[in-house]
């Protein structure tokens, strides 16, 4: 085994991102083993007869005892009750990792949990669906993705290195970036996007529930990730809760300057807003290219 590979990969919550990550990393031989965790067995079943993981268990002892990494797939707000129960089990050399969407201050709390010579390095991968669980999986989600590490002054190099050959291997782009800013940028351009979605709908269903029946692309388009899991989203917002608080007083500014321009009459100012939004939007679909 070279440093920067994986003997045992142990996946906690075989979801959407969990089952694909394994799934990428069976297809790419980038582990001797994936395994999986999770509450429910039929779940786990279903993901084993499937090839997703190799083996399963509902006890984290039997499961992370020998693993050399593993991986967080859960909802944010369980990762600490989780690692309370599973870290005494783990063995010394193993990293923790995960893909949740929020980092900032849960980034030090988990790295205060860890025993000697156990470290955690943060994730988030920049992919997913609308959808959610293992029956959406696809070993190709994360190809030309970009995914966030998220290490502190603590986070050993070794551990960086090998969790960023891991996100190389399955395809994608890796950045590192401290937890606080990773927050503040996802404040904008992730959590709040979905809490707009999830209004836009609402706003039809205030007006009259029916009308939603004449909705074209556009309106499709622009609500898709309000099919989102409202569990998992209520979990993410509430986590990152001071940076979207922020940026709600920001997007409600922007649109008191749309309404003062639609009362006042003024095409000039609404195509100034337009045009400045459209070049910044511009920007990337030209970065994709």
């Amino acid at each position: 085994m070279t440093e920067t590979e994986f003997k045992r990969v142990a996946i906690i919550g075989v979801g959407l991102i969990g089952a694909s990550l394994a799934l990428a990393i069976k297809k790419r031989a980038l582990s001797a083993e994936v395994v999986g965790f999770g509450r429910n067995e039929e779940n786990l079943k279903r993901a084993k007869q499937r090839g997703i993981i190799d083996d399963f268990s509902l006890d984290h002892s039997a499961l992370v005892e020998t693993a050399d990494l593993v991986v967080l797939a859960t909802p944010v707000k369980s990762f600490q009750p989780i690692l309370e129960r599973l870290l005494p089990f783990v063995k010394r050399g193993t990293i923790i990792t995960d893909v949740g969407s929020v980092k900032g201050a849960l980034v030090e709390e988990l790295e205060d949990l860890m025993p000697d010579g156990v470290n955690y390095v943060g994730g988030h991968p920049i992919a997913g669906s609308d959808r959610s669980g293992l029956d959406y999986a696809s070993d190709s989600l994360f190809d030309g993705a970009i995914t966030i590490l998220t290490p502190t002054g603590k986070t050993p190099e070794d551990a960086i290195k090998r969790v960023k050959h891991l996100w190389e291997g399955v395809g994608s782009k890796v950045i590192l970036m401290s937890p606080y800013e990773h927050d503040r940028i996802f404040a904008l351009v992730s959590h709040l996007p979905h809490i707009v979605a999830y209004a836009l709908v609402n706003t039809v269903s205030s007006v009259n529930k029916e009308y939603i029946q004449y909705a074209g692309k556009g309106f499709k388009d622009t609500t898709r990730i309000a099919s989102s899991s409202p569990e998992l989203w209520t979990d993410i917002v509430l986590q990152n809760r001071e940076n979207l608080l922020e940026v709600i007083s920001s997007f409600k500014d922007m649109l008191n300057d749309i309404e003062d321009a639609l009362r006042n009459e003024s095409p000039e100012k609404l195509t100034r807003l337009f045009s400045m939004a459209r070049d910044l939007r511009e920007e990337i679909n030209n970065s994709s290219r």
